[in-house]
């Protein structure tokens, strides 16, 4: 598991609403058992500008929802489906402003 990787959402609860998980958490920390992720979903109701931040899925427009950060057992991620890298200073922004404010 890398940082960035997007995997499929386990819960088949909440899947139709976030159907993917971002991984935010650094690879570094692959020992530990959990791994901080952030939802991707559809219909986001309202966006935060400078926190929820747009990417396309599979052709899909869809939400990183920044602001419902949480905590997964690795083993529960399974399905790897792509990686959002290219959203990196994107991601890293808006987890600067949730955590200093700026």
């Amino acid at each position: 598991m890398r940082q960035f990787d997007v995997y499929e959402n386990p819960s088949p609860r909440s899947r139709p609403y976030a159907p993917y998980l971002v991984i935010l958490q650094s690879h570094d920390l692959d020992p530990l058992q959990t791994v901080v992720v952030a939802p991707i979903v559809r219909d986001a109701d309202q966006r935060l500008a400078e926190l929820d931040l747009p990417i396309e899925i599979s052709g899909e427009a869809l939400t990183v929802a920044m602001t419902e950060l949480a905590s997964i057992e690795r083993q529960q991620l399974k399905q790897l489906i792509s990686n959002a890298s290219d959203q990196e200073d994107s991601i890293r922004r808006a987890l600067e402003r949730i955590f200093t404010g700026f």
